[in-house]
């Protein structure tokens, strides 16, 4: 099994398990996330290490085209989840940093992961 077949899997698995566990108690999906929010400084440090480590085997099997355009399907799954949970969204919107410096400082790492692969993308399709 290739490295990108096994982080397959991994995704395929905890998705189904995921499911599995928000029909048969999502009381208990609802728990399990509280309490991993409530250490969220390290939760971020490691979905940041794991970003790279993944995003390694990723970026070693696959074009940054490849990559952005699952990241848009990716997106458009996800936002068709988020769509019945618009007002609670818009609700949180409400207390983001109202300013663009505010909002960057808060938000610095993940804009500059957004910002670099969309120039990254952009840069492989026009200069072929």
């Amino acid at each position: 099994m290739t490295a990108i077949e096994i982080l397959a899997t991994i995704f395929a698995v905890l998705v189904l398990v995921k499911l599995l566990m928000i029909m048969v108690n999502p009381k208990a999906w609802l728990a399990l996330a509280e309490r991993m929010l409530k250490v969220r400084a390290e939760l971020t440090a490691l979905y940041a290490v794991l970003a790279v480590i993944i995003g390694y085997f990723i970026f070693s099997s696959l074009s940054i085209v490849q990559v952005a355009a699952v990241m848009l399907f990716t997106s458009i799954i996800i936002g068709l989840s988020m769509f019945q949970y618009s007002a609670a969204i818009m609700e949180t919107v409400k207390h983001t940093p109202a300013t663009g410096p505010e909002m960057f400082r808060k938000n610095w790492l993940i804009i500059t992961i957004w910002a670099s692969i969309a120039v990254w993308t952009l840069c492989a399709v026009f200069t072929k």
